[in-house]
């Protein structure tokens, strides 16, 4: 008999199925395109955010402000894209993980040659198929639904670290701008009177010692300035990156500062005022993916466990055949198993019990760590409140002297340099005020770390959370 049609059978048995390998090779420039090609301007950009709620008013878009930016790191961030994909590739698991074990089949073909001249051929096939006891692919299938969890938990992580190193490079912009505003008045201020002191110094009413006094302290409010300056464009580049776009493409509209501080004044007091002890502590203790988790990589170890325990019960391999020899016809069936030994067995259990354990151990952690730092928050939320309850009341102290300054001057009492070096003095009260502010609304930031609950947009939902 021919060995060629059953060739061809088991062919088009395993081989109709099959999938072709297709190379793709990753280049350098094209990536390097890819990122210069990234523009807030692109249609793509644009349909993504109409399908966020932006009306078709606001686009393109002519600032960047909270949700602008949010928005944008979502889209074009590729750390973000990276987690997702990893997201994607852990969910084609649950599909593997649902499949029976793979079976074999087989073709016998022989001769035999007697003392005789007659030549006797032998042929025949066979199949196996393995079946699994215990509830073994069903444990299996749960196993990747929760490692799935698990990815989507990470990417989910990724989203929301991303967004608090967002909102802090974006507070140090915001405040450092402040700061840069304040020094240049400074420095206009210091630059007048030490104009005032030369033309006292031509007259013979004032000394060179006074003079190079005026000059260090202009000096060094103009260092000030420069490393705040370059502070600014340092810090713009870096929200470049975390949006992930080239500082080119970013720069192409404004960072509208005054739109977000609008946003951020007094949200922080709202939130943290109007929040209970508990309330604070129930809310981190629901939503902070950390702890979630945590709770994903416990029902990993209990589903690990459940794997362990249905190994004890050995599986079966079936193997029934048929031979054709010399004119007999003969059919057979073989059934093969693995036995593990009880000491196997219980050594394996033993060890996914104490990795369970450990699990169950870090969510309690968690909690009590999540706890604690509940409490802290609530603590220095109330000491930097309170501080600026206290920077409130000296700018208001302040704003009287300056009033009183400008009277005086008004009046004659006060010379001009007298007047600008009053309001010399009094500008780093408006210093510490700038950092008041910013401390307290860093607690807010800070409560969106701990809580992982969106403060200051708080109807802002991330693109991927479900």
């Amino acid at each position: 008999m021919s060995l060629k049609p059953y060739l061809i059978i088991i062919f088009i048995l395993s081989g109709c199925s099959y999938i072709p390998y297709n190379k793709k090779d990753i280049e350098t420039q094209q990536i390097i395109e890819v990122i210069k090609e990234s523009d807030i301007h692109s249609e793509e950009f644009t349909q993504f955010l109409l399908s966020q709620g932006f009306d078709e008013n606001e686009l393109p878009l002519k600032d960047w402000g909270l949700k602008e930016l949010i928005y944008a790191q979502q889209f074009f961030n590729p750390q973000l894209k990276t987690a997702k994909m990893q997201w994607e590739m852990t969910q084609t698991n649950e599909a593997i993980a649902s499949l029976y074990p793979p079976s074999s089949i087989g073709l016998k073909i022989g001769r035999e040659t007697t003392n005789k001249e007659l030549t006797k051929k032998i042929f025949g096939g066979g199949f196996s198929f393995t079946f699994e006891s215990a509830d073994k692919r069903l444990i299996r299938h749960e196993l990747a639904l929760n490692k799935s969890q698990l990815a989507l938990i990470n990417f989910q992580i990724a989203n929301w670290d991303l967004r608090i190193s967002l909102f802090n490079k974006l507070f140090d912009f915001i405040e450092n701008q402040e700061f840069i505003k304040l020094s240049k008045d400074e420095l206009r201020l210091k630059q007048s009177v030490l104009n005032m002191m030369r033309k006292r110094l031509q007259a013979g009413i004032a000394s060179q010692i006074d003079l190079d006094k005026k000059t260090i302290a202009l000096n060094k409010i103009n260092q000030e300035l420069l490393q705040l300056q370059m502070n600014q464009a340092i810090i713009r580049n870096q929200l470049a990156s975390l949006i992930g776009l080239s500082t080119e493409k970013f720069n192409l509209i404004p960072l509208d500062s005054k739109k977000i501080t609008s946003i951020l004044d007094g949200i922080t007091v709202l939130y943290l005022k109007n929040k209970k002890l508990l309330e604070l502590q129930e809310i981190s203790l629901t939503k902070r993916l950390d702890l979630r988790k945590a709770l994903s990589n416990y029902a990993i170890a209990e589903a690990e466990l459940k794997l362990e325990v249905a190994n004890q019960y050995p599986d079966y391999i079936f193997s029934p055949a048929y031979v054709y020899e010399f004119g007999t016809r003969l059919w057979s069936l073989g059934i093969d198993s693995i036995i593990k030994s009880t000491d196997q067995n219980k050594a394996f259990i033993n060890k996914a019990e104490k990795f369970r354990d450990l699990k169950a151990s870090k969510v309690i952690t968690l909690q009590l760590g999540t706890i604690n730092d509940i409490e802290e928050l609530q603590l220095n939320f109330s000491n930097k409140f309170e501080d600026l309850k206290y920077s409130d009341q000296m700018i208001e102290t302040k704003n009287k002297l300056e009033s009183q300054h400008a009277a005086r001057f008004k009046e004659g009492l006060i010379n001009r340099m007298e007047y600008e070096n009053e309001k010399i003095n009094l500008i780093d009260i408006s210093k510490n005020h700038h950092k008041a502010i910013y401390n307290l609304i860093r607690i807010g930031l800070l409560a969106e770390s701990i809580l992982q609950e969106p403060i200051f947009t708080p109807n802002l939902k991330l693109t991927n959370e479900k």
